[in-house]
């Protein structure tokens, strides 16, 4: 009975440490998020609802000013390069999961090589290596290619993404019993049928991975630096507005926090409180997908 009474003690003390540590951990992101959320809000309402349309306000000045070329960023760069990297993402980890011949294997291992390289890269380095290419092809091949544009910024935003969603859709399918797989193809439909038919079975999973691409390209600061590198107003109403610089919130964030003018430091609270509640509404969608 002495035995069981140490037991049942040492491991409801070890359980209590757990917890601590446990809350310890969370301490400091409950209070970042409860910062953000209450400078935010504070700031948003001086200006709503003009903050999220407005430009930026002159440096040192009473005007809190606006976010709106910034949202109107993230959710353009963010957009095109979701919708070039989820179908590349989605049919290579088709095209590796359902490989048959020795040859279709061989490359399915260089392609998830290649994407786990690219997970493993420091974003930074994505960047500057978009901007290192699009400087060596303009002084070779004398093809003028702006290093500063909102296409450079898809480019890198779609090397980021890309990988992260190929992985889990690829894990995703190779999780599927093997007695489903063999009813698929049994049925004599073509790869591609049998292959939307496999996308069905793990959509809760695929729509999830599709969330999480999309909320780390909203988050994505350091690869930006070097190629969408930031601009204070709309550049939607310029034809070539694809190759000319653009600003997001990440990178508003980034500026305004370590300016001198307090109105430009007010602004990068309401630009982190808006990126906070779209990763936040990204993250609530996947977990309410994945549980159906």
């Amino acid at each position: 009975m002495k035995y069981n009474s140490i037991r049942k003690l040492k491991s409801h003390l070890m359980i209590s440490l757990i917890i601590i540590i446990f809350i310890i951990a969370l301490t400091p992101v409950f209070h970042l998020i409860i910062s953000i959320v209450v400078r935010g809000v504070m700031v948003i309402s001086r200006n709503f609802p003009r903050i999220f349309i407005d430009i930026r306000p002159i440096p040192g000045s009473k005007e809190i000013g606006g976010i709106g070329p910034y949202i109107f960023g993230s959710l353009l760069l963010t957009a095109i390069a979701s919708a070039i990297s989820i179908p590349i993402a989605i049919g290579a980890a088709i095209f590796t999961s359902e490989a048959l011949s020795s040859r279709e294997r061989s490359l399915g291992r260089i392609t998830r090589l290649f994407s786990h390289m690219l997970i493993e890269f420091p974003t930074i380095i994505i960047g500057i290596a978009i901007y290192g290419i699009l400087t060596l092809i303009n002084n070779v091949f004398g093809v003028s290619i702006p290093r500063f544009s909102a296409l450079s910024g898809v480019i890198a935003l779609t090397l980021i993404a890309t990988p992260y969603i190929f992985s889990q859709v690829e894990d995703s399918l190779k999780g599927i019993p093997v007695y489903i797989r063999e009813a698929v193809y049994s049925i004599g439909i073509s790869r591609l049928k049998a292959s939307i038919i496999l996308l069905r079975y793990i959509k809760s999973a695929l729509f999830a991975s599709i969330t999480i691409g999309i909320s780390r390209m909203l988050g994505e600061t350091a690869s930006l630096l070097f190629t969408a590198f930031g601009s204070d107003y709309y550049t939607y109403t310029d034809p070539q507005f694809l190759l000319k610089p653009i600003g997001t919130l990440t990178l508003a964030i980034y500026n305004f926090a370590t300016s001198p003018y307090e109105n430009w430091v007010d602004l990068s609270w309401a630009a982190a409180f808006v990126l906070l509640i779209l990763t936040l509404s990204l993250f609530i969608l996947s977990r309410v997908i994945v549980r159906r």
